[in-house]
């Protein structure tokens, strides 16, 4: 009997999980199901025990499925199914959940009694939901239970009154959330045509929010928002404020170096009043700071400072005077600086590891630059107007750095520095014309370059034939990824010493012939597109090969074309003529009905060598036999010539005496007679 429900056990969860999987993804490492189909319709979910997560997103969902019995899923998600309404009952056969994500939908509000039977949670995620009255949400939840964060960013809110209760929370999150002012005693939401217009029916006390426990406030894109100073003091608490897109009072920098408690600060796009176009300001536990658009001028951070991450993008900044030996990293992109900024003499910045200066104005990198940056590790001056790099702008030994970027300059040489920790280099989009033998000896470990876009990069390299400076890339021997598009190339590279390359790309060059013999056996993509390659050869050879990019190029309609077919068939565009194409003559075909029939080539060179050979046999044959004959018939003429003839059976009387006299003769010697 317990075996024949056992089977019966085990044949009905086979059959959930065939059922279950066979519409959605389903991973049972991570103990989590994935449905992701429009056309899909559910209705009923059951899941195996072990599930623990489970997101239906971009499904048709009116109104959530029914669940069966599940306590153990911790999290679900069903963002974008068009869901209009949450029934009370829902979550109730799963108790055990911790997350709920209702995001994308058109949720205008929530049953009272939804969330009471959920005493494990701690998210609620109803961002860009129709949800307008706030009064509507009574959010009675499980007693004891605070929600670690509840997000209602992207929602047109517009009815809030002095009896509007928040569930306590300690990650408010209200983004774009149609605010207008918030001070010390209430928050106040725009006006909507429709509903109610009077100050009563619009703003939150801000008591109901329970502030004491708040740590991350979200007011961010509310463009028309205004804070006061006094708001600010009510989330001095707080550890992470984005106020982004806001309008900030006088005082703010006061207050935050003297009342704040904040380690996460996000100001960017804010309109702010900077004293001297200058900001100094930092809180005494601030690690992170994003001032990004604020139309700042000058930056000043002093030695005790404890910030780590700063962003001051998009601004006016031409100095910047840091001081600050904590930092870790600095993202000063789009800004005025027409020279290398460098630390006040004496401070070396030795725990500065990300240094970006992309989008600015400088012409040169000086002599000793990243001298006070000793532990740098990656550093980005891409989008500069750099023609000049000091050849000691680089420290000889010590400098580790990882990533070093100078793409979208103007570099037309390059000096040859030893970054022995190097792995990934851009120099894509300058007027290279050519590179030391030596460069690449100091970049051992190197694993990506990328060089595209420098249209005399091979001037100096007129065929395959002559010196040229990619005779020396067998030095990078961890080299992975290659990128050389867009660049004159008019031959093909000898790479097939390079191991570890599996990207090889050389798209837009004008390249005519492409031998795979040349290529690195482990080569995995190969993107040839938009050159004039009208033969390819020997490519069955790399067996690696997953992803082969011939678009646009004048192939040839003949058997050249049978080592790629594999490879265009998989290419998702093949079946554009405009993309994809072959010439046969001077008429230019769709080259995707053309693979259908195409067929090996065959070696003429072999056939030619055969059939002479077999000619020259023939050929030896014939006058061994002749010559043979010849000496046959010169041994034999004479036999050849004999002629029998008849014996005459009665002789002459004077051939009988001769008989005789020839007798007697014989007789007389031999005394036989």
């Amino acid at each position: 009997m317990r075996i024949h429900v056992l089977m019966l056990f085990t044949s009905i969860l086979s059959s959930i999980r065939a059922d279950l999987c066979s519409h959605c993804d389903c991973d049972f490492l991570s103990h989590t199901v994935v449905c992701n189909r429009p056309s899909l319709l559910v209705r009923t979910v059951s899941m195996l025990p072990n599930i623990q997560q489970l997101h239906l997103n971009t499904l048709n969902l009116p109104q959530p499925p029914h669940f069966l019995f599940h306590p153990n899923l911790r999290v679900l998600r069903m963002s974008r199914c068009g869901m209009h309404e949450i029934p009370a009952s829902t979550f109730l056969p799963l108790p055990g959940l911790e997350v709920i994500d209702l995001s994308n939908n058109h949720l205008e509000t929530l049953p009272p009694t939804v969330l009471r039977s959920l005493k494990f949670l701690r998210v609620l995620i109803l961002t860009n939901n129709r949800i307008s009255n706030l009064d509507q949400l009574a959010w009675i939840l499980s007693p004891g239970v605070v929600l670690e964060q509840l997000d209602l960013s992207g929602n047109p809110i517009a009815i809030a009154t002095s009896m509007t209760v928040f569930p306590p929370v300690r990650q408010l999150f209200l983004s774009d959330t149609r605010m207008e002012s918030v001070n010390e005693t209430t928050i106040m939401f725009k006006k909507l045509p429709g509903k109610c217009e009077k100050d009563v029916c619009r703003h939150i006390p801000i008591h109901n929010l329970n502030v004491s426990i708040i740590t991350t406030i979200d007011f961010s894109t509310n463009r028309d928002l205004e804070i006061d100073f006094g708001a600010l003091n009510v989330f001095s608490n707080a550890t992470y404020v984005d106020l982004s897109n806001t309008r900030l009072p006088i005082g703010f920098e006061e207050w935050l170096e003297r009342k704040s408690r904040v380690k996460s600060l996000n100001i960017s796009h804010c309109q702010l009043p900077l004293h001297e176009d200058t900001w100094t300001a930092c809180g005494q536990f601030l690690h992170s700071l994003d001032i990004s658009g604020i139309g700042a001028k000058r930056l000043r951070f002093s030695r005790f400072c404890p910030i780590r991450t700063v962003f001051a993008r998009d601004n006016l900044l031409s100095s910047v005077y840091i001081d600050a030996v904590s930092i870790e990293s600095l993202h000063l992109e789009r800004n005025m600086f027409s020279d290398f900024p460098i630390p006040p003499l004496g401070v070396e910045l030795t725990e500065l590891h990300t240094l970006s200066l992309s989008h600015n104005l400088m012409t040169s990198l000086p002599p000793h630059a990243l001298q006070s940056y000793p532990n740098l590790q990656h550093f980005d001056i891409s989008n500069n107007q750099l023609s000049e790099i000091d050849p000691q702008a680089f420290p000889s030994i010590g400098l580790g750095l990882i990533s070093l970027d100078l793409s979208s300059n103007q570099l037309s040489s390059l000096p040859h520095p030893i970054l022995p920790s190097l792995l990934l280099l851009d120099l894509s989009s300058n007027t290279i014309s050519h590179l030391d033998p030596h460069f690449f000896t100091g970049l051992p470990m190197l694993q990506q370059l990328r060089i595209a876009s420098n249209p005399t990069l091979f001037s100096r390299c007129p065929n395959r034939e002559s010196s040229c400076w990619s005779d020396h890339l067998d030095e990078l021997t961890s080299l992975v990824d290659l990128d050389i598009s867009n660049s004159g190339l008019e031959f093909s590279l000898h790479l097939r010493h390079l191991r570890t390359l599996k990207s090889l790309l050389l798209r837009g060059n004008e390249i005519r012939v492409i031998d795979a013999n040349s290529l690195p056996e482990n080569l995995r993509t190969l993107d040839l597109g938009e050159n004039r390659v009208q033969f390819t050869s020997n490519f069955s050879k790399l067996e690696n090969l997953r992803d082969l990019r011939v678009d646009q190029n004048p192939l040839r309609c003949d058997c050249s074309l049978y080592d790629i077919v594999p490879h265009l068939l998989n290419q998702t565009q093949i079946s554009d003529p405009l993309l994809y194409y072959c010439f046969s003559g001077s008429w230019q075909y769709p080259l995707l009905p053309y693979l259908a029939s195409v067929k090996p080539c065959v070696d003429t060179t072999r056939n030619f060598y055969s059939i002479l050979i077999t000619t020259f046999v023939i050929a030896f044959s014939i006058v061994a036999a002749l010559i043979g004959v010849f000496l046959v018939y010169r041994k034999y003429a004479e036999r050849a010539n004999f002629v029998y003839k008849r014996i005459s059976l009665v002789e002459s009387p004077l051939k009988i005496s001769q008989n005789r006299q020839l007798f007697g003769f014989v007789c007389y010697v031999n005394f036989n007679c």
